[in-house]
């Protein structure tokens, strides 16, 4: 009996921790989304590349440390020609929020 109650117990606090590894995926989807909702009439749209970071010094000053993730895309314009660009999202220090978002060429 004893045997169970520590099993149970275990996976109690094993499915109970938290998993941050959840949360970068999904503000690494917000990106992407975020990204492509600025294009306008695209087709074929992919991430060649990808890069989060935590930037230490920012402009924002109530914000001390960004969440910054980068996107290589590519993508076909309404004139079928390919495009190579980079875009850039800022998240709040939490990542719950996203602060700006921003295209240019790489």
């Amino acid at each position: 009996m004893k045997k169970k109650f520590y099993s149970v117990l275990l996976l109690l606090f094993l499915f109970s921790c938290e998993n941050h590894r959840f949360d970068a995926d999904i503000r690494q989807i917000e990106a992407k989304d975020q990204i492509r909702s600025m294009l306008y009439k695209i087709s074929d749209y992919d991430v060649t590349g990808f890069q989060e970071d935590t930037l230490k010094t920012t402009d924002n000053p109530y914000f001390k440390e960004h969440i910054q993730y980068s996107l290589d895309i590519e993508y076909l314009d309404s004139n079928k020609i390919l495009q190579k660009k980079k875009g850039i999202v800022l998240f709040t220090p939490d990542g719950q929020s996203v602060i700006s978002s921003k295209i240019s060429d790489r």
